[in-house]
């Protein structure tokens, strides 16, 4: 009975948690603004304006709410023509693989043909705008892609909103072709266009011609911006009538970037420095032109090699602060998706449900916000310059653990209690990497941040001892209620130490910005499977009521969308928590039982997508789509929606199908193998084994199998899992059986 009450205090405490800003009203919206400008300033990081004298750029940041922008797309750095094409999609974009950056004004040549004759080939008509030529490729390549992105997206809700746009930009890299000449192939670079184009390909007004471009013997390629020709562009569209969006590329920088392997690592620094000064020069003409009061600036770095670049909003309503967004929830950090709804927002339209992203807001700050943002730059790079050499080193220390304990049970029965001690202690090795996050010299130091992770260890390992000389098993109990104490607790207070931590997230990475990461859910849910049944190994039936609010409250944390918001993560770990649930019952396993779980798994998702639908559309996160689609009876966007992180996962479609094909192969030659021996494998045949190890192999099984499969981490989350798993069977397998039957 107190069991069931402690349930449903947790349950109810989690749910007023989570359910606190779903009654609310949306936020009133502010008034829209005349005219946008966005200013894009390529490859630009607060680490490089730190250490640059940038007078216009400074002063626009003292009325601005900036921060970081992650422009990571898949698993690496959006090319320049994928963040553009994010930009104008509002989701996560990719590329159509041929003539990338090919956008023409309607008087130019590509490859000797009028840009007039290629328009009406492709698009059946003629237009006097700038097009961009290869929108069918890019089109069909978004529509099979695993993030669903609609490119145009934006330019055609402007142009349903009465917005003018226009785009003025050309960061072609070409070295030795006069102007008047045309550009040979892959020499275009005119990306910037598809951030304000339509589904069609065009952009209305402006100019990406070669006109827009000057000789300089000394800038890279041999050409830079005339500022002369960009403004005269930029004021003819800044003075019509009526709401616009104008985007303006600093293409300068693009062109140093280009040009850096051909040039020597100084003079690719000077042109890059030029270049930036260059673009600070030019921001400053154009923030001449504009109204503080009725306009918007957006300046954006489009593309970063960090994967984070610079991001500002001035507005007549914000002074100062932060950018954040629904998408990230993190104070300083939104992402190249958030861009087309804050755009959308500013001139006063609702953006889209199809979007991915969310639009910006600002929040207070104070400090020196470059200084703390170039650190945070600065922490999720070391961050991942640590993963790579962690991880070794914790699978070599858990091989040696394993062998250490198998010579030992033979050869030297006494050190045993010191390898169990050992054993718990690896288990600290996780709650070690995350509690290293609140010691600033762990976030720089290498010695500093080993010696946080491994003094935590000792403490879980000492502890661990001491509870298992009590009662010989609990030892268990403290390593995983430590790795389930610190990342709930974590969740609970917004996960901050998710950021830039080894098994957390890095903001670099631009794939989880809040809640909970896939390394963690795997530590997170195994340690849950791992606790159960030890508690249930400990005391038995009488355990169980616990068992429940351990598992529930790992499922809430897990997935409400305010704290975990984990959608992979609760797709699987309801099917596994529900079977090591009914294993524990000594319940009978089998195909049906399997199926079901697998259906209350997709039943909570809807669940919790469902109460993330219902928040205020400034708090939703990505459940929300999954909610609104099941609101509106869309089940095949849902069904879409999975099948895309299945090929998330896996990569292509194709992969998909050849993964389950040898899936099914496998089980049968294994089938074939022991029924050859005179014996069945049946899923029930488990249910002859004691609970708990049913309980531990099912639960375990089924969660590695589902993490693999809705993760888009892909192997690592059963990988991962092992950090937890190895330590938790040697202490099974090495518990002195007469001390510790319930």
């Amino acid at each position: 009975m107190i069991a069931r009450r402690g349930l449903g205090v947790v349950a109810l405490g989690l749910l007023v948690v989570g359910l606190g800003g779903c009654g609310g009203a949306d936020e009133e919206p502010a008034e829209p603004v005349r005219r946008v400008l966005v200013f894009t300033m390529p490859g630009v990081t607060w680490d490089e304006v730190e250490g640059a004298e940038l007078p216009h750029l400074e002063a626009l940041f003292d009325r601005s709410a900036i921060g970081d922008v992650s422009t990571r797309i898949g698993r690496a750095p959006a090319s320049t023509a994928a963040g553009y094409l994010t930009v104008g999609a509002g989701t996560r974009a990719v590329t159509g693989g041929i003539e990338r950056g090919v956008a023409l004004n309607p008087d130019e040549l590509h490859a000797g043909i009028p840009a007039s004759d290629l328009l009406e080939r492709r698009l059946g008509r003629t237009v006097d705008a700038i097009a961009y030529i290869p929108v069918g490729a890019t089109l069909d390549a978004n529509a099979s892609s695993p993030y669903g992105a609609e490119p145009g997206l934006l330019g055609d809700h402007l142009d349903e909103a009465g917005v003018r746009r226009a785009v003025i930009a050309n960061a072609d890299a070409a070295e030795g072709f006069p102007t008047d000449q045309p550009l040979p192939d892959g020499a275009f670079s005119r990306s910037a266009a598809t951030a304000l184009m339509g589904s069609d390909g065009i952009v209305p007004h402006g100019t990406v011609g070669r006109g827009l471009l000057k000789e300089d013997p000394a800038a890279a390629f041999g050409r830079r911006l005339d500022p002369a020709e960009v403004l005269a562009a930029f004021d003819a569209e800044w003075s019509q009538p009526g709401p616009g969006v104008v985007l303006v590329e600093a293409s300068d920088l693009s062109r140093a970037a280009a040009y850096a392997p051909r040039s020597t690592p100084t003079q690719a620094r000077a042109l890059r420095d030029d270049a930036l000064a260059n673009a600070d020069l030019l921001l400053g003409e154009l923030l001449e032109r504009v109204d503080p009061a009725t306009d918007a600036v957006l300046v954006l770095a489009p593309v970063s090699r960090s994967s984070l670049g610079i991001v500002s909003l001035a507005t007549p309503e914000i002074d100062g602060g932060l950018v954040r967004s629904a998408t990230t929830r993190r104070d300083g950090y939104v992402y190249l998706a958030d861009v087309a709804p804050t755009i959308l927002e500013l001139v006063g339209e609702d953006p889209p449900d199809q979007v991915e992203g969310r639009p910006f807001d600002a929040v207070p700050a104070r400090g020196d916000r470059v200084a703390h943002l170039a650190d945070q730059s600065r922490d999720a790079a070391m961050r991942d310059a640590r993963l790579p050499v962690v991880v070794p080193v914790v699978i070599a220390a858990l091989v040696a653990l394993t062998l250490a304990t198998v010579i030992g049970t033979d050869r030297a029965p006494r050190l045993l209690p010191s390898a169990r001690a050992v054993a718990i202690g690896a288990l600290g090795l996780v709650p070690g990497t995350f509690l290293a996050g609140l010691v600033p010299a762990a976030r720089t130091s290498d010695v500093a941040y080993a010696a946080v992770v491994v003094g935590v260890a000792v403490v879980i390992g000492v502890l661990g001892s001491l509870a298992d000389r009590r009662r010989s098993g609990a030892g268990v109990l403290v390593g995983t209620g430590s790795i389930l104490g610190v990342i709930g607790i974590d969740l609970l207070l917004g996960a901050p130490l998710q950021i830039n931590s080894v098994f957390g997230y890095s903001m670099a990475v631009g794939g989880r910005f809040t809640g909970l990461g896939n390394l963690a859910f795997a530590l997170f849910a195994a340690a849950g499977v791992c606790f159960a049944v030890v508690l249930h190994d400990l005391a038995g039936p009488r355990a169980l009521p616990w068992i429940g609010v351990v598992l529930a409250t790992v499922v809430l944390l897990d997935g409400l969308p305010m704290l975990g918001a984990d959608v992979g993560g609760v797709s699987s770990v309801v099917p596994a928590f529900a079977l090591t649930a009914l294993a524990l019952l000594g319940r009978r396993i089998g195909w049906r039982q399997l199926l079901g779980a697998v259906v209350a798994g997709a039943v909570v998702v809807g669940i919790f997508g469902l109460i993330d639908s219902s928040r205020p559309s400034g708090s939703k996160t990505h459940l929300a789509r999954i909610g609104e689609h099941l609101s509106a009876g869309r089940l095949d966007a849902v069904a879409t929606t999975m099948l895309r992180r299945l090929n998330a996962s896996f990569g292509a479609d194709d992969t998909v199908v050849w993964v389950a094909a040898l899936a099914l192969v496998a089980v049968a030659l294994v089938q074939a193998f022991a029924l050859a021996r005179g014996h069945r494998l049946r899923v029930g045949s488990l249910t002859e084994r004691p609970p708990g190890t049913v309980a531990l192999i099912v639960g375990l099984g089924v969660l590695a199998v589902l993490g693999l499969v809705t993760n888009d981490s892909s192997i690592a989350v059963p990988a991962t899992m092992l950090i937890v798993i190895v330590p938790v069977v040697i202490l099974r397998q090495t518990r002195p059986v007469e001390e510790g039957a319930p």
